[in-house]
């Protein structure tokens, strides 16, 4: 009786290494996940303005259209803000490469309808539609219907549920009380607004930013924030790590005085614990995966997240040999 009970005792405190050792193996490579995709998730919490993005006044009352385009320069967006009840209203221009944000239906826009006076919309998943025409989903700004072509969001809420993103023409760009230029680089933008035959006097303005992800992004925050959590829960993780040991003390000792060596010592334990380790693994990509899965603003590298894997993996089973090492050493 009294050997069963050990026996169960040492399982459960191996459950116990596996949670606290997939824990934090889950936050660093969750970590991981944030830091390769941190210009997308700012990017929905900025509503869809990325780092390059610059908020700018025009003294013109009306831009050419017909000039405004060609000028755009490659791989830019350009937005022009409407006055909306309710919903955020946006005019959207691109040319070349843009990071369209994930589809729930439908399509995104394409460059052909910047090139045709079509009238076409995208929009955030918990904007209303109330209007129906020839079976096809319409929206109507200012007096004009457009064709909703596809519908946009996320499993978790962002920004862009209630955005209503239409194609830029000769039909709203009137309306723009303020215009975003992003391009591939800050010069890029400026140089473009910079073209006084199209845009007149330009006028400046820094955007203000009220989300969370915003106030946690001056200056080295996030790395602070994020080195200070991991560290927590590697301390913790080394700390169960070392109790684990403590259970080993007795089957060492036997073994080395049964005559074992050193190297089938450590052998033996790195044997014992890497099955730990890896379900502790399996568990944290698995968590990540399920997490890619709901949220789908993040995607996963499978590169990174492999080299990463084996990093974790390599570095837990030093330091369990090390320790091993050490006690064998000191006996």
């Amino acid at each position: 009786m009294n050997n069963f009970r050990i026996t169960t005792k040492l399982r459960m405190f191996d459950l116990f290494l596996i949670i606290v050792v997939g824990l934090f193996c889950f936050s660093c490579l969750f970590t991981l996940m944030y830091q390769l995709n941190v210009s997308t998730i700012q990017r929905l919490n900025n509503q869809l303005y990325d780092e390059h993005a610059l908020f700018f006044k025009t003294s013109q009352d009306q831009l050419d259209f017909e000039i405004l385009y060609p000028s755009l320069p490659a791989d830019s967006v350009m937005f022009a803000k409407f006055f909306g009840q309710g919903e955020d209203i946006r005019g959207i221009l691109f040319k070349g490469n843009f990071a369209k944000p994930q589809m729930i239906s439908g399509r995104f826009f394409e460059e052909m309808d910047f090139q045709t006076n079509t009238r076409v919309a995208v929009i955030g998943k918990d904007v209303s539609l109330p209007l129906t025409m020839n079976e096809k989903k319409m929206i109507a700004f200012n007096g004009i219907d457009y064709e909703v072509i596809g519908i946009i969001g996320y499993n978790m809420p962002t920004r862009i549920d209630r955005t209503i993103l239409l194609n830029m023409n000769e039909d709203n760009i009137h309306l723009g009380t303020e215009y975003v230029i992003s391009g591939s680089t800050i010069q890029q933008g400026l140089n473009f607004i910079g073209n006084e035959e199209l845009f007149g006097q330009v006028t400046l303005f820094e955007k203000e930013n009220v989300n969370i992800l915003h106030i946690l992004d001056q200056g080295k925050q996030p790395v602070i924030v994020s080195t200070i959590l991991l560290s927590i829960l590697f301390v913790n993780s080394l700390s169960v790590l070392l109790l684990w040991m403590d259970k080993k003390n007795n089957e060492i000792k036997i073994k080395r005085d049964n005559g074992y060596s050193i190297s089938q010592i450590l052998w033996d334990v790195w044997k014992a614990f890497a099955p730990l380790l890896s379900i502790s693994m399996i568990l944290a990509l698995g968590f990540c995966w399920l997490l890619e899965e709901y949220l789908r603003t993040m995607t996963i590298s499978l590169l990174h997240t492999l080299a990463s894997t084996i990093i974790l993996f390599v570095a837990f089973s030093l330091v369990v040999i090390s320790i091993s090492y050490k006690k064998l050493v000191q006996r």
